[in-house]
């Protein structure tokens, strides 16, 4: 083996095969092919009534005001506890999917609104979400397509297979050190359709060309047993273990605190030197507060 072989090594002509195939898609979950790739996108897996009923709803509380665009996130609008939206959890096409994992006994730990549109089109680094969730590594997010997501308005891409690494240790972008030719996942999803991704998988969204609304309802799934879970979606939680403190109340001084400070300092510093510079920390701290 050269020594990039044996720095980084997988299986990419069985990846190929399943990405030729297209088994990665289809109306009913293939757990062989979410085990392996770490994802699989759910096609049809709501009737429309539903789900015209999520994306309308979206609209309306978006032109109202009632939601936005998180600060320095390129993509995230926060739910709060009592938003409509977040009852797509108790829709019974939603549990139907929810209850195949975990053995039944399913939680969540946050929901939240990813979006692309004219006004908010730019890219997002690959990376992987596990680093900054609490828990355990099993864990899965359902990207449930309330308008068609696709290349061209920005859709998620992930590298498949990737989630076999594990937790790499710490969060922010991840270099291009896959292997030359590793193959990408840009699955172009309708309505209804739900992306499944396995929290470790590395990905990314190129930036929309189109300027069309590319909206998805993520869902993050896991153990209803998990300390962080405070959405219990099917199934009895029986452990007594809770951990609902954020991290500003759990760290003194983590890395994440500490790279918050130094981008306040240098926004800080910059704005004194030259005004015209508050965009660019703006941006850096775009950067570093993704996730």
């Amino acid at each position: 083996m050269s020594s990039a072989e044996t720095a980084m090594s997988a299986p990419v002509s069985v990846i190929e095969r399943f990405l030729q195939s297209e088994s990665f898609l289809g109306n009913k979950i293939d757990f062989e092919v979410l085990d392996f790739l770490g994802a699989f996108v759910l096609k049809q897996a709501f009737m429309p009534a539903t789900i015209n009923k999520y994306t309308n709803a979206y609209f309306d509380l978006m032109k109202a005001g009632s939601i936005k665009k998180t600060a320095f996130h390129f993509t995230e609008v926060k739910l709060n506890e009592h938003s409509f939206l977040r009852d797509m959890v108790r829709e019974p096409e939603f549990i139907q999917v929810a209850e195949k994992f975990f053995e039944g006994r399913v939680g969540s730990d946050f929901i939240r609104i990813v979006k692309k549109d004219a006004n908010n089109s730019q890219p997002v680094f690959m990376h992987q979400d596990c680093g900054y969730q609490i828990g355990s590594l099993e864990r899965y997010s359902f990207f449930i397509a309330l308008t068609d997501c696709n290349p061209t308005n920005g859709g998620l891409s992930l590298y498949p297979g990737t989630h076999h690494f594990g937790y790499l240790g710490d969060v922010g972008e991840i270099k291009d050190v896959l292997p030359s030719g590793y193959p990408k996942m840009t699955p172009d999803l309708k309505a209804g359709d739900i992306l499944i991704m396995h929290s470790a998988i590395w990905h990314q969204s190129f930036a929309s060309i189109s300027g069309e609304d590319r909206v998805y309802l993520e869902v993050h799934i896991q153990s209803i047993d998990e300390p962080t879970t405070n959405v219990e979606i099917c199934g009895e939680r029986r452990s007594p273990w809770r951990l609902h403190l954020k991290e500003d109340a759990i760290f003194i001084d983590s890395r994440t605190q500490r790279l918050r400070k130094l981008y306040k300092e240098i926004e800080h510093l910059k704005s004194k030197a030259d005004p015209s510079a508050d965009d660019d920390a703006s941006h850096i701290r775009t950067l570093k507060a993704q996730q």
